[in-house]
């Protein structure tokens, strides 16, 4: 089995842990909340991100079964659930800077939330730009699924391994470096298999780019100034 076909055919298994472990997650925080604390744009956002997974695990089983026709169909959902996660990860961190405010952890939590999504949309915007270059569109898919697990595993550590502040970092030396081994396991995977760089490789410097800031931006001014202004915006 080539390189290429591997990762159309083996994705699904990655895919689907994704939403098991998101359940576990997000138990607290977002399962267990009764109804009437859940805000709309929390909904919208899990809904958003949720569906994000199953149609990742539907075209990845697509593929499997060879099944291509239905792949292509399915894979209009993409235009749905795209612009769902950007715009209600705005929305959402309007609303979470706002009850917060500017406190360590207000501050730490939206650069979370700004970084990740830039993590998120580079790889789903050039997805899109490959989706007719299924060997380049596969491995795009597979890396809009990194951003998703440093919030999952930070609050599977949080609830179940450690009670620490978010504003500490600490979760994150732990996720990022998950992260980063298995986008590291690709591109030795992926070269070693296939001698290929043209994907993995270059989304090391961008994931690394949006992970570092976490650590350093949240105490500066600039930082700052920019939460302030972003949480005075009229969005929740």
């Amino acid at each position: 089995m080539s390189a290429t076909n591997a990762i159309f055919r083996n994705s699904v298994f990655f895919f689907a842990l994704v939403p098991l472990f998101a359940v576990w997650g997000f138990l607290v925080t977002y399962f267990a909340r009764p109804s009437g604390t859940v805000h709309p744009y929390e909904h919208i956002h899990g809904m958003a991100m949720f569906g994000w997974c199953l149609m990742l695990i539907t075209q990845s089983f697509l593929i499997r079964t060879n099944r291509r026709a239905i792949h292509r169909q399915v894979g209009k959902l993409a235009y749905v659930f795209g612009p769902m996660i950007i715009l209600s990860t705005i929305l959402l961190a309007n609303l979470k800077l706002n009850v917060r405010g500017l406190t360590p952890d207000g501050l730490y939590i939206f650069s979370l939330q700004v970084f990740l999504l830039i993590q998120w949309v580079v790889p789903y915007t050039l997805a899109l730009k490959n989706r007719k270059r299924p060997d380049v569109h596969a491995r795009f898919m597979i890396c809009t699924v990194f951003s998703m697990l440093d919030p999952i595993f930070a609050r599977i550590l949080f609830f179940n391994a450690f009670q620490a502040d978010f504003s500490s970092g600490m979760f994150e030396y732990f996720t990022y470096s998950f992260v980063n081994l298995i986008l590291l396991s690709l591109i030795l995977w992926d070269w070693k298999s296939h001698r290929r760089r043209d994907v993995f490789l270059p989304m090391l410097p961008l994931v690394l780019a949006t992970q570092i800031p976490s650590f350093f931006v949240v105490n500066s001014t600039i930082w700052h100034s920019f939460a302030s202004w972003y949480m005075q915006l009229p969005l929740s």
